[in-house]
């Protein structure tokens, strides 16, 4: 349901990215056409005016042309007239055509037309040798003159209803540019927002991601220990457990087979028995070991804080017998008052430690044994079978001793269950004590190595989580 939700999540976003996304280019596509819209209706409204130009020219200047050529009466006169009413009539038929095209002024280019047409009429007739009285011209003059002011006056409001259209023009354009810059401006902040969401979102699942794929390299590691404990129950059962049951066997056998004779040895019976009480001793002892081992291999909460120093203290309360025998020195330095942990298990675990560091000792030498703690980074553990899920700070115990040391190779043989690096008859015990030790410390989202050479001593370091 979760990945249904999440997924319905990010199709959301997409959706309305692409939506944003497809209002953005059509709002930038309007801009741009309205931009360009505004750009030819500016150029239309500014041929306009050029033509409108164009005519007040050429009808002042045909004008003045056929008054000098009514003085002079000089070919070259004529021909400027022609040449110029060509022009003229050139340039109001383009403003028609153009008025027409883009309807500017329709009625108004009509009327210009026809009173060019009259203009020109009147101008032709004057142009004409002895076509009238002087007084009939005079009169004409006059009335031409009018015409022309109606041309001006026509062109100008040709012009003005130009210059009114160009306006609103301007002021739509300045609209719709504005619009268009609020549209994309919001398009552009929620894009943005969108964008920033989305990177917090895809840098939250990425951290995410990396946490399961560590919590899953450290799960990854518990099942590879598992495994091993499996291996190692095997080989227990296999082995260490059948040991004392074939002995047990054996001398049972031995019993039987001196029993069966007339004149049995009574010594001889009693031996067989002891070493059988001792075969079942020692096979009562790895079954007591090996279901202490599977109660702390169970999973757990660690709801608790404890002080550490106080339960260190009791540890060295139980074994003050064993540490007074031995004449040992155990020193104690600043140790965490406050860290969340199991009381029992810190005490199995110290134990431990502390017991081997009395037993493993030097002959003739009084042990000496020293635990202070500091606090670390996690980037500070160099293990390679160690992957941190998710602490960054770490308590660093040590626990060092005097005693007898160990070869470093065999530094993951003597975490392993019932591994032993010396013979039962030199040293008491399963060899069950540091995997129990290892196994708290995972249980604890920890983990503890060793440092030692034979003859020097041996460090054992505990890493456990501040919280």
């Amino acid at each position: 349901m979760i990945k249904i939700n999440k997924l319905g999540y990010y199709n959301y976003f997409l959706m309305l990215s692409l939506a944003l996304i497809a209002g953005y280019f059509i709002t930038s596509l309007f801009f741009l056409n309205r931009t360009s819209k505004s750009g030819k209706q500016a150029e239309e409204y500014g041929m306009s005016i050029d033509e409108i130009n164009a005519i007040i020219q050429h009808t002042s200047q045909l004008e003045s042309t056929a008054y000098s050529y009514m003085i002079t009466h000089s070919e070259e006169s004529e021909a400027r007239y022609k040449h110029k009413k060509e022009r003229l009539l050139n340039y109001v038929a383009l403003l028609g055509l153009h008025c027409t095209t883009y309807h500017i002024a329709r009625d108004e280019t009509n009327h210009l037309n026809h009173l060019v047409s009259q203009r020109l009429e009147m101008l032709d007739m004057m142009m004409e040798k002895d076509s009238m009285s002087i007084e009939n011209k005079k009169k004409k003059i006059s009335f031409g003159n009018n015409t022309t002011l109606d041309i001006l006056s026509t062109l100008k409001a040709i012009r003005l209803v130009n210059n009114d259209l160009r306006e609103r023009n301007q002021k739509d354009a300045e609209i719709a540019n504005r619009n268009a810059m609020i549209l994309l401006t919001i398009f552009g902040a929620v894009m943005l927002l969108i964008v920033f969401t989305s990177f917090f979102k895809m840098r939250k699942e990425i951290l995410r991601n990396e946490r399961y794929l560590k919590e899953i390299n450290q799960i990854n590691i518990e099942l590879s220990s598992f495994n091993e404990h499996l291996e190692n129950f095997a080989y227990i059962a296999s082995h260490d457990l059948s040991e004392p049951l074939r002995k047990i066997e054996t001398f049972g056998d031995l019993i039987e087979i001196e029993l069966s004779n007339e004149s049995f040895d009574h010594k001889a019976i009693i031996s067989h028995v002891n070493r059988m009480q001792s075969a079942s001793s020692r096979m009562q002892e790895l079954i007591e070991d090996l279901l202490s081992y599977s109660r702390i291999s169970r999973q757990f909460e660690i709801r608790d804080e404890i002080n550490l120093k106080e339960t260190v203290n009791t540890v060295l309360s139980d074994l003050e017998v064993s540490i007074k025998e031995n004449k040992a020195d155990i020193e104690i330095h600043d140790l965490p008052t406050e860290i969340r942990a199991d009381k029992i298990q810190m005490r199995q675990l110290f134990q431990n430690l502390i017991s081997n560091a009395i037993k493993f000792k030097k002959e003739n030498v009084a042990p000496k044994v020293e635990i202070k703690s500091e606090v670390i980074n996690v980037d500070q553990i160099h293990l390679e079978d160690f992957v941190n899920g998710e602490f960054t700070n770490y308590w660093k115990i040590s626990v060092s001793d005097n005693g007898i040391g160990f070869d470093e190779k065999y530094r993951d043989k003597i975490f392993a269950v019932f591994q032993r690096l010396h013979g039962r008859s030199a040293y008491e015990g399963t060899g069950i004590g540091l995997s129990v030790c290892k196994k708290i410390t995972e249980n604890h989202k920890g983990t503890i190595t060793a440092i030692s050479s034979e003859g020097e001593g041996a460090t054992f370091i505990i890493y456990l989580p501040i919280k």
